[in-house]
C-alpha cells in the first residue's frame, strides 16, 4: 500500500491545522495578486505593457464602411479637442468631391486657411475605405509634411512617411511625403521602364499646394550641366556651328563665360539629328551627382527635349514634364489637386497630364469670402514724393514692434533692405528656421530671397508684408521664355499667379490680418489694370477694391500718415475689419481658366513619346491655331517653335517654313536655317505723331500711361541677369518717344542689340552692356560696336549719320580697343538723366490725357530734349580712349 504524502497525513490527522493552512494560502494569494496588479499597473504606466484594444475591432469595422468623407469626420472616435465639427467650407468641398469622386483629376480651390489639409486627409481615408489604395498625400516640403502628419494625428488617422511601409501598401495608413521624394530620377516609388525597383501602385493621391508642386516638377525633370563640367564643353563644341548661325556675338560671350551672355537654344534640327551622339556623350556621367537625379527621367526621350545654353550651364528640358515616367502618379486612379491661388489651371494639363474636362470645373466653396483681412497699398503710387528710402525707414520703424517680411526676387535687391547678418535668407533650411522664429515671437525685419510660396506666416508672424518685385527667371529655359512672352497674356497670367502666391503668405486664416506693400512698378501696373486684375481670385479682387478706396483717401499723404494708417490696421482696427468683411460678403469663385493650347500641347507630347509623330504634329499645329485665334500672337509664335520641332521629324522643309512663320509672330524664337528676310526700319515723318499713336494704342488713361512708363524704366537697370529686359526697355521707350526701333541681333541673329531710327537718314546703333562691370570698356565690347556700325552702313546705304552708342557704366576704352568715330556712351549718370526726362514727359502728357494730342506731345519732346538726334547728344557722353 502506497504511503500518503506527509502533509496530507498531518492535515487529516490533527484537527485545526487544515483551517490554518487554508487561511495562510489565502493571505499569500491575496498578497501575490496585489503585487501582480501593481506590477501590471507599473508596466502600463511605463508603456511596456498595453491592454488589448477590443474597441478598435468592433466600431472600427463600421467606420471602415463609411466612404463619405464628411460623414467619416463625424464618426472618427479619436479626434483631438477642437475637432468637433467641420466648417461649412470643408463640408461643401467634401460633398463636391464625393459626388464626383470617380473622375480621375479634380481640383479643389479654397482660400488660404480654408482647411484644405483636413479635407485632403479625409478624402484619402474615404478612398481607403473604398479600397482605392494605397493612399498618398504629397506636401510641397518637409516643414509642411510635418504639419500634415500632425493634423492627421489630431484626427486620429494613421499615417506613415515611408512609401515602402507595409501599412501604406496594404491600405492601413496614408503615406505623407513630399513632391521631391516622388519626382526624381531615383524615386523610391520606382520609374517606368527602369530595371530593379518596380513602380509602387497608388490608388489615390492628394497634391497639396498644386502651384508649388508644378514648380517642383519643372525643377526635378530637367538636366542642368554646369559650365565647369567637362560635358558642357563637349556639347558646346558639338553644336558650335549651329549656335554661331543663331547669334555670333552671344556664342562668343558664352565661350568667354561672360555672365551677362544671353541664353541660346540649340536649334531643334541639329539636336534631333544628333541626339544619339548626345546620348553617347552624356551616358558615361549618368551616375555622377549632376546627372543621377534627372538623367533617368529624360534619357529615353532626348529627341523630344529642348537644350539651351548660356555661360553658366546647359539645360536639357523635355517639351512637357515626363510625368509618365512616374507610374505611381500617372497611373493613380484618383488625383486631387488642392490649391488657393492657381490662376491658370492649364498647367495641370501640360505638367501632370490632367483631364482637361474635369480640371475645367473646379470644386469650390459656396463663398470665396473666407479670407483674412488685407490692405494692399503701393506707397510710391500714393505720392510720387515718397522714395524707397522713406518706405525702408518706415518698415524699420514698424519692425520695432511687429514682424515685417520682405519678399525680393534677388540678392542684389535684398541688400537694399538690410546689412544685418541673418536678416536676409535664401536657402531652404535658413528660410524654414527663420519662419519658425517668426511664428514663436518678435523677430523684426526679415528679407526672403526668391521664395513666394510654400511659406506660412500666420497672425503675428507677419503683420506687414512687402513685395519688392516679382521673382525673376533664373534657369536658362525660363529666361528665354520670359523674353519671348514678355507682355503676352500667358506671361501676365503667370505673373499674377506669382503675385497672388506672394500676397497670400501673410494671411493664413479668416481671423488673420496683414498690410501688403507693393514696391515694384510692374506689380503696380499688373493690379491697376482692370482687364488684367480680373484674373486674380475673387476675394483678392474684392480686397483690391477696398484698398483702392483707402488709397484714394490717402492720395498725396506723406510717409508719416501712411505709417499711422498701417499701424491702425495691424492693431486690429474695428472699422477696417468691418470694411474688409463687408467687401467679402457675397464674393464667389469664378470659372477655371483653361487654355486650349495647353491641352493640345500635352497631347502632342504624349503622341511624340508614344511614337505617333504625325499625330503630334497635327496636335501641335492646333495649339498654334487656337493661340492665334485668341489674339495672343506672341504666344502663337512661341508655340510655333514647338510645332516646328515636331514637324522636323516628319517634314524638314515644312518645319523651316513653320519656324519662319513663328518668327514673324515672335522674333524671340529660333532663326530658320536660311534666316529671316531682314525688314528695314523706317523713321516716321513726324516723331510726335508716331509717339501719340503708340501711346494711345497702349494706354487708355493717363494713369495707365504713368504706370506703364514707370514699369519700363524699372527695367533699365545695371544687372547682368537682366540684360534682355534692359534691351527690351530701350526698344519700348523709343516707340513711346515716336522713334522707329528694332532689336536686330535678337530678331535676325546679326546687327546691333537695339537700332533707333532718329530720322529718315540718321540711326543710333546701340550695344547694351548693362551687365558689364569694371572701370574700362573692354576691346571685345568696342569691337562688337564697330561690327554693328559696319552692318548698319551696309544695310542702310542711304544713311548719312550713324551714331555708335554703347550703354556701359564706364566711358573709358582700354588702350587696345579702337572706338568707332563719334562713339557715345550711355553711362549710369546719363541713364538717370534720361529716366528723369522721360518721367517729366510722361507726367505732363498724362494730365488730362494730353498724349492724345500730337501737338502737345511735340512740345514735351522738344522741351525735354527727346527729339531725334537731340536725344542722343543730350543723354550720352563721348567715349574716351585710355592713354
Amino acid at each position: 500500500m502506497a504511503t500518503k504524502p506527509k502533509r496530507r497525513v498531518l492535515a487529516h490527522g490533527r484537527p485545526g491545522i487544515k483551517a490554518k493552512i487554508t487561511q495562510l494560502d489565502s493571505c499569500i494569494f491575496a498578497h501575490t495578486q496585489l503585487a501582480f496588479e501593481d506590477y501590471l499597473s507599473n508596466r502600463r504606466d511605463s508603456g511596456c505593457l498595453m491592454t488589448f484594444d477590443f474597441k478598435k475591432l468592433t466600431p472600427g469595422s463600421a467606420i471602415a464602411d463609411i466612404t463619405d468623407p464628411a460623414t467619416l469626420f463625424d464618426a472618427l472616435p479619436n479626434k483631438a479637442k477642437g475637432y468637433g465639427y467641420l466648417r461649412a467650407v470643408q463640408k461643401t468641398i467634401l460633398d463636391g468631391w464625393y459626388r464626383r469622386r470617380d473622375e480621375r483629376d479634380l481640383v479643389i480651390k479654397t482660400n488660404t486657411g480654408g482647411g484644405k489639409t483636413i479635407a485632403g486627409l479625409l478624402i484619402l481615408q474615404a478612398c481607403i475605405h473604398e479600397k482605392v489604395v494605397p493612399a498618398l498625400y504629397l506636401a510641397p516640403d518637409l516643414h509642411l509634411q510635418d504639419q500634415v502628419i500632425a493634423e492627421a494625428s489630431k484626427l486620429g488617422l494613421r499615417t506613415v512617411s515611408d512609401p515602402k511601409d507595409s501599412k501604406f501598401l496594404s491600405g492601413d495608413a496614408i503615406c505623407v511625403t513630399t513632391m521631391q521624394v516622388l519626382i526624381n530620377g531615383k524615386t523610391r516609388f520606382g520609374l517606368a521602364g527602369a530595371s530593379g525597383r518596380p513602380p509602387l501602385p497608388v490608388g489615390a493621391v492628394i497634391v497639396d499646394d498644386a502651384h508649388a508642386a508644378l514648380l517642383l516638377t519643372e525643377e526635378k525633370t530637367y538636366l542642368q550641366i554646369p559650365s565647369e563640367h567637362e560635358a558642357y564643353d563637349e556639347l558646346l563644341t558639338m553644336f558650335e556651328d549651329e549656335l554661331r548661325k543663331q547669334s555670333p556675338s552671344a556664342l562668343l560671350e558664352i565661350q568667354e563665360r561672360d555672365p551677362s551672355a544671353k541664353t541660346l537654344r540649340i536649334p531643334f534640327w541639329a539636336w534631333y539629328d544628333r541626339h544619339e551622339d548626345v546620348f553617347r556623350s552624356l551616358h558615361p556621367y549618368r551616375f555622377s551627382n549632376d546627372f543621377e537625379w534627372s538623367w533617368p527621367l529624360i534619357h529615353d526621350e532626348l529627341q523630344w527635349c529642348q537644350a539651351v545654353i548660356n555661360s553658366k550651364a546647359i539645360e536639357i528640358t523635355p517639351l512637357c514634364p515626363p510625368i509618365e515616367k512616374i507610374p505611381s502618379f500617372s497611373g493613380a486612379k484618383r488625383r486631387i489637386y488642392l490649391t488657393a491661388t492657381l490662376a491658370d489651371d492649364s498647367v495641370l494639363v501640360t505638367h501632370f497630364g490632367a483631364n482637361p474636362e474635369s480640371v475645367a470645373t473646379s470644386i469650390v466653396p459656396d463663398s470665396a469670402g473666407d479670407l483674412g483681412d488685407r490692405l494692399i497699398l503701393a506707397p510710391e503710387d500714393l505720392n510720387k514724393a515718397i522714395s524707397f528710402s522713406d518706405v525702408r525707414a518706415m518698415t524699420y520703424a514698424l519692425a520695432n514692434d511687429h514682424n515685417v517680411v520682405v519678399l525680393t526676387p534677388s540678392h542684389e535687391r535684398a541688400t537694399r533692405w538690410s546689412a544685418e547678418p541673418g536678416a536676409i535668407v535664401s536657402k531652404a533650411a535658413d528660410i524654414s528656421e527663420k519662419v519658425k522664429q517668426l511664428k514663436t515671437g518678435h523677430v523684426g525685419l526679415v528679407v526672403i530671397v526668391n521664395r513666394y510660396d510654400g511659406i506660412d506666416l500666420p497672425d503675428a508672424a507677419c503683420r506687414v508684408l512687402v513685395i519688392d518685385g516679382l521673382p525673376h527667371a533664373y534657369s536658362g529655359t525660363e529666361r528665354r521664355e520670359e523674353v519671348a512672352l514678355r507682355n503676352s497674356d500667358a506671361m501676365v497670367t503667370r505673373q499674377l499667379q506669382r503675385l497672388e502666391q506672394g500676397m497670400g503668405r501673410g494671411v493664413r486664416s479668416r481671423d488673420d490680418r496683414c498690410v501688403v506693400l507693393l514696391l515694384d512698378s510692374r506689380l503696380i501696373q499688373l493690379v491697376s489694370r482692370a482687364d488684367i486684375a480680373e484674373r486674380l481670385s475673387p476675394a483678392t479682387r474684392a480686397q483690391l477694391v477696398v484698398s483702392r478706396r483707402v488709397a484714394g483717401e490717402l492720395e498725396g499723404a506723406d510717409i508719416a500718415k501712411l505709417q499711422r494708417v498701417i499701424t491702425q490696421v495691424i492693431a486690429g482696427d474695428e472699422g477696417f475689419r468691418e470694411l474688409s468683411r463687408t467687401a467679402l460678403v457675397g464674393v464667389s469663385y469664378g470659372p477655371a481658366l483653361l487654355s486650349p493650347s495647353a491641352v493640345f500641347l500635352r497631347r502632342a507630347y504624349e503622341a511624340a513619346v508614344g511614337g505617333r509623330t504625325v499625330e503630334a504634329c497635327q496636335l501641335a499645329g492646333k495649339a498654334v491655331d487656337v493661340a492665334s485665334n485668341s489674339g495672343d500672337e506672341r504666344l502663337a509664335g512661341w508655340i510655333g517653335e514647338t510645332f516646328a520641332t515636331y514637324l522636323h521629324a516628319v517634314d524638314r522643309v515644312r518645319a523651316q517654313k513653320a519656324l519662319n512663320t513663328a518668327g514673324k509672330r515672335n522674333p524671340a524664337v529660333l532663326k530658320p536655317i536660311q534666316g529671316l528676310s531682314y525688314q528695314h526700319v523706317t523713321a516716321a515723318n513726324q516723331q510726335s505723331q508716331l509717339a501719340s499713336s503708340n501711346l494711345v494704342n497702349h494706354f487708355t488713361t493717363g494713369d495707365q500711361l504713368l504706370l506703364g512708363i514707370h514699369a519700363i524704366l524699372a527695367d533699365l537697370v545695371w544687372d547682368k541677369e537682366r540684360t534682355d529686359a534692359t534691351e527690351d526697355a530701350l526698344d519700348q521707350l523709343a516707340g513711346f518717344l515716336g522713334l522707329a526701333s528694332q532689336r536686330p541681333e535678337r530678331d535676325y541673329g546679326y546687327g546691333s542689340d537695339v537700332l533707333w531710327a532718329l530720322n529718315a537718314t540718321s540711326f543710333a546703333v546701340i550695344e547694351a552692356k548693362s551687365g558689364a562691370t569694371g572701370d574700362l570698356i573692354w576691346k571685345k565690347d568696342i569691337n562688337q560696336l564697330a561690327g554693328s556700325v559696319n552692318w548698319c552702313k551696309t544695310t542702310y546705304v542711304n544713311a548719312t549719320n550713324i551714331v555708335p552708342v554703347l550703354m556701359h557704366q564706364s566711358t573709358l576704352v582700354e588702350r587696345t580697343g579702337t572706338p568707332p568715330p563719334g562713339t557715345r556712351v550711355l553711362n549710369q549718370q546719363k541713364v538717370e538723366e534720361l529716366k528723369k526726362a522721360i518721367l517729366v514727359y510722361a507726367t505732363a502728357l498724362a494730365q488730362r490725357e494730353a498724349y492724345r494730342d500730337s501737338g502737345l506731345v511735340q512740345e514735351q519732346l522738344t522741351s525735354n530734349k527727346l527729339l531725334g538726334t537731340d536725344l542722343v547728344s543730350a543723354y550720352t557722353v563721348a567715349a574716351r580712349s585710355q592713354r
